[in-house]
């Protein structure tokens, strides 16, 4: 894997020293030997991983010790190395730096983080990063579980350690992971984002990922399908608000869209009756369970919205269409 080293070492400033060169060469020619035939679950040659962490580390700004440390942080707890042998090859900095990240690895709490080294605490961020970018290859629990403790952990630590890029990307693929799990690539993100087009454009985004926030919280498929659609009910009276200000788009048309929708039956249920049409659909590519759950659940919820609605604005019954 000597293609691997060129890559990385192009990767240094121009101010890195000979002496800081020959030392990250020597770490990972010491971690390609100890790796040697291991493999991710990806299937790549384990030393890929070691190197992306260095890599991200370098463009991170961080020193020479913190780079030879991140190509290195996995050969005492993966390998046969142990701490006396990196010692006699390093010395104590390179190889205190791997043992905390090492047990902070067998801790992996807040109160481990509260009492670690800043170096370490980076190590950990970038390591991270880099087991995000390639979470897809490990089994759904545990893409769960290493995004939620992202998002909760390890994205507030990074932007804590001045790494804000880093931060952000967690951020965005711990989400984005989630969202992808949790279903929302199917009918109840489309649900909320066409539901967003009502909103004036400049609030759009920033309702959308506040609803996507409180998704992340409804774990039951049922719940997820329930918000939704109360979001989707509530949009013509959240949008009117939004948009009231406007002069030119008055509440008092906007309010006179809605009556005109709501006053017959055909008005209302036809694009009502498309949206729960197209919603199962979604629903039963991946499971069909939950689509005949939303068949059974989701009429009487609409009706009952569509009810309020009327009450609400004095249309109590429908009007006959002309």
């Amino acid at each position: 894997m000597t293609g691997l080293l060129e890559p990385l070492l192009a990767r240094l400033p121009a101010e890195s020293t000979a002496v800081e060169r020959g030392r990250i060469q020597r770490a990972y020619e010491f971690a390609a030997r100890c790796h040697a035939g291991q493999v991710r679950k990806s299937g790549d040659p384990y030393i890929t991983h070691p190197v992306a962490v260095a890599e991200i580390a370098i463009d991170a700004g961080l020193d020479c010790a913190t780079v030879c440390a991140a190509l290195l942080h996995d050969v005492i707890e993966d390998t046969g190395c142990d701490a006396a042998q990196l010692r006699a090859e390093f010395g104590d900095e390179i190889t205190t730096l791997v043992k905390n990240m090492t047990e902070l690895g067998h801790r992996d709490d807040q109160a481990a983080m509260d009492a670690a080294d800043n170096r370490v605490l980076a190590l950990k961020v970038l390591d991270r990063l880099h087991n995000m970018r390639t979470i897809q290859h490990l089994d759904q629990e545990k893409q769960r579980q290493k995004s939620e403790q992202t998002l909760d952990i390890i994205a507030p630590l990074a932007g804590h350690l001045g790494l804000r890029a880093v931060a952000d990307e967690l951020e965005s693929i711990a989400r984005g992971r989630l969202t992808h799990l949790l279903g929302d690539t199917g009918a109840t993100y489309q649900v909320l984002v066409l539901g967003a087009l009502l909103l004036p454009a400049a609030v759009r985004a920033s309702y959308v990922d506040e609803w996507l926030g409180e998704l992340d919280v409804l774990r039951d498929r049922r719940a997820r399908t329930r918000f939704a659609l109360r979001l989707a009910l509530s949009m013509p009276a959240l949008a009117l608000n939004l948009r009231r200000p406007r002069r030119h788009m008055p509440a008092d048309y906007l309010l006179s869209v809605l009556r005109w929708i709501l006053r017959t039956d055909l008005r209302t249920w036809t694009p009502l009756t498309l949206l729960l049409g197209w919603m199962i659909v979604e629903t039963a590519r991946n499971s069909l369970s939950d689509a005949i759950v939303i068949l059974i659940t989701v009429p009487p919820a609409l009706h009952a919205g569509v009810t309020r609605l009327r009450t609400k604005l004095g249309l109590d019954q429908p009007a006959e269409p002309t």
